[in-house]
């Protein structure tokens, strides 16, 4: 019987054509995934920018209600203007929830701690991100010589700009405010007054309304910068201010209070005419001053 060997040829890499092919895949990645993550960031930074867009609309459809601007907060202790405007952002259900005649330590778990999606910046998180509310920081600081209970909320990344000295009128110790968003009252429950767009004597394009709020990382939650925004009792974890004592935070691991978004070298900004800028984290600290402030009555240098 005559045997006949049948050569079969095996398919498949070899040991060196394995390492070729991994080392071009490798090479592919290096080379495509920067790419990736501009395109993630630029989708990032314009859904942050429609954030801002939605919450300018909001600010100017409470302004035809109420012929004012909303304050920063109503009072120590009450609602801010992330409470106020929720009507206009399609939150009326939520803003039902609310009974602005009470302080914040006194609202209910769900007007409390139910998030809105229009106030988180995707460049830095969700409002599904842990840790999802304030871990510290909302305390009732005016019952007495010690703190009261924690009474956590949700949180935000975008803050109202009350000028270029942090204090928007109410109990902050004299301090000059001279931005777009004040406080209702004072500390002593004595009115401040109400500013509308007509009030804003350098212009509305001139003026810094709302801008991303700096969180240094790692810090998600924690007061007194990342508070509940919707806690007036802590103002600062809802509205900054900007100029050379506040600079734009230059990345997210700086201790800084002020505004700064987790965009790559740039911060963006509400403007009163309802633009949306971005705003180089180098630009000059003293032109921003001059966009914070709603009456200095200077020319703006480029930014």
């Amino acid at each position: 019987m005559e045997m006949r060997a049948t050569a079969r040829r095996r398919s498949g890499f070899t040991l060196i054509e394995l390492l070729v092919v991994i080392g071009i895949i490798s090479i592919l990645m290096a080379l495509l995934l920067p790419a990736v993550q501009k395109v993630r960031e630029a989708a990032a930074r314009t859904s942050c920018s429609n954030n801002l867009h939605q919450i300018g609309l909001a600010i100017t459809l409470y302004h035809d209600n109420y012929g004012n601007l909303p304050p920063n907060r109503l009072s120590d202790l009450h609602a801010t203007w992330a409470v106020l405007i929720l009507p206009y952002i399609e939150q009326g259900n939520l803003y039902a929830q609310w009974d602005i005649s009470k302080v914040y330590y006194d609202q209910s778990d769900v007007a409390r701690l139910t998030p809105v999606p229009t106030y988180f910046c995707p460049s830095r998180r969700t409002a599904q991100s842990p840790p999802g509310h304030s871990i510290s920081g909302d305390q009732n600081d005016d019952i007495g010589p010690t703190l009261g209970p924690f009474v956590p909320g949700a949180l935000g990344d975008y803050a109202t700009c009350t000028g270029t000295d942090n204090c928007d009128g109410c109990d902050c110790d004299g301090h000059v405010y001279n931005g777009a968003f004040r406080a209702a009252m004072n500390q002593y429950g004595q009115p401040l007054g109400y500013l509308s767009l007509t009030d804003i004597s350098d212009g509305l394009s001139n003026t810094i309304f709302v801008g991303d709020k700096h969180v240094l990382i790692g810090y998600f939650g924690c007061g007194v910068l990342d508070c509940s925004l919707y806690n007036g009792d802590y103002w600062m974890c809802s509205s900054r201010s900007v100029g050379p004592n506040y600079p734009i935070a230059q990345k997210p691991t700086d201790a800084v209070i002020g505004f700064g978004g987790y965009h790559t070298g740039v911060c963006q900004f509400l403007f009163g005419d309802g633009s949306v800028r971005t705003i180089a984290n180098s630009a000059d600290p003293n032109t921003l001053a001059l966009l914070a402030n709603i009456s200095d009555g200077q020319p703006i240098p480029d930014f």
